[in-house]
């Protein structure tokens, strides 16, 4: 009987691997949750509580660890241009609002039947070059810490080498440790590392004030919705039905199989739609899906939503607790930390983007990445320009069989 009882125990205990895949995907999380905070002026509990909300709402319904994310082109764009938090409100509700239009006629599913998996791998290895980029930027061009305002350099054999290196290269390290011996939870490791080499080396002190920050809810201003569509919104949709939607039910179902029968078109766009109600009515984050957090969830471990319900609940009581003090919190993370953890997702994107059958698939696949991780593209472009490709050569194809 005891026997028994402790199997059943054990068995609710959230695993190693989901632990370590809970923290996964802070990499792409941290860096713009906390830029929107400090630049923009966004509501740090609600943010916190917002994303919380939707990890462990996600996890439930999809039934598989889902990944909540920031809306990237919109965020970039967002702090790049200093938008106000009523404009930023306002995009999250105008794409709230078209999502929901295409879920409910069914247009998503059209749009996801007339993207052939090449265009969609194309997708995800572009956004692999996307986050290894990234990664670099984080590692060789940021500050030393999400807080700091410059790099930090170490004398080692009479010659000053870049700590963010050392750091990052480190944290790859570790993350293949521990992934390869699963002794400790590898990226939740790599997190805390971070945070006490952040303690470490900050050099003013770091100042928490325990309690959530005030927050209301309020519909954003008529003006702001016309500057919201035309600067954030209209360049987010397409990127977001690539790789938000598309890619990411074609992800779940690589991954989880079976278990991802709830990850569809439909669902899935309706989710971020929902998340993004939030966003636009509490001034919370513009948020969305992904193949990539998707993967980098898979990837550290996470197999039940116990994951993702776990990163919730630890952003919600963050929220609560240090709401006031979000951006503190984040000082402490050097950004080589984050790269590591985008570089090793990166690669696994890069992977998954060559599982394709035939020359004329990868060559689709090549296209998309080149032209969307070019300077003056996105990820939109690229699949447009690798449907473009691939019916071309349908085409052709199609003409020298008639001869």
């Amino acid at each position: 009987m005891l026997e028994s009882l402790s199997l059943r125990i054990r068995s609710r205990l959230i695993s190693r691997g989901d632990l370590s895949g809970a923290f996964a995907d802070l990499g792409v999380l941290i860096p713009l949750e906390a830029a929107l905070i400090a630049v923009n002026g966004i509501n740090p509990t609600s943010t916190l509580l917002g994303v919380g909300l939707a990890y462990i709402g996600a996890g439930l319904y999809f039934r598989i660890p889902m990944p909540v994310q920031p809306l990237k082109a919109f965020s970039i764009i967002a702090i790049a241009q200093a938008l106000t938090p009523s404009v930023i409100a306002a995009g999250a509700l105008l794409m709230s609002l078209f999502l929901f239009l295409l879920a409910s006629t069914r247009a998503v599913e059209y749009l996801t039947r007339a993207v052939p998996l090449s265009v969609v791998r194309g997708v995800q290895f572009a956004l692999g070059i996307i986050l290894i980029r990234s990664a670099l930027r984080m590692v060789f061009s940021e500050p030393f810490l999400v807080g700091g305002d410059g790099q930090r350099y170490i004398g080692i054999a009479g010659t000053e080498v870049s700590l963010g290196l050392l750091v990052g290269l480190g944290g790859v390290l570790l993350l293949m440790l521990f992934l390869w011996r699963p002794l400790l939870p590898a990226a939740a490791l790599v997190t805390v590392v971070g945070v006490v080499i952040g303690l470490a080396l900050v050099e003013d002190g770091v100042t928490f004030t325990l309690g959530p920050a005030d927050m209301a809810f309020a519909v954003p201003a008529t003006s702001d919705f016309l500057t919201a569509l035309v600067v954030l919104v209209i360049p987010q949709l397409p990127l977001t039905l690539a790789n938000s939607v598309i890619a990411t039910v074609d992800v779940a179902q690589t991954y989880y199989g079976p278990r991802a029968v709830r990850v569809t078109p439909v669902r899935t766009s309706l989710s971020v739609a929902v998340g993004n109600v939030w966003a636009g009515l509490a001034g919370g984050l513009p948020m969305c899906h992904g193949s990539g957090g998707l993967t980098a969830h898979y990837r550290m471990g996470a197999r039940t939503p116990a994951s993702t319900a776990l990163i919730g609940g630890v952003l919600i009581a963050l929220a609560l607790a240090f709401g006031q003090s979000a951006l503190a919190v984040r000082s402490l993370m050097p950004y080589a930390v984050l790269g590591a953890l985008l570089i090793y997702v990166g690669a696994q994107h890069l992977l998954l983007g060559l599982k394709v059958t035939g020359k004329r698939d990868l060559l689709v696949v090549f296209v998309v990445g080149a032209v969307a991780a070019a300077p003056f593209a996105n990820l939109a472009i690229g699949a447009g320009a690798g449907l473009v490709i691939y019916w071309a050569a349908r085409w052709a194809s199609t003409l020298s069989r008639g001869r």
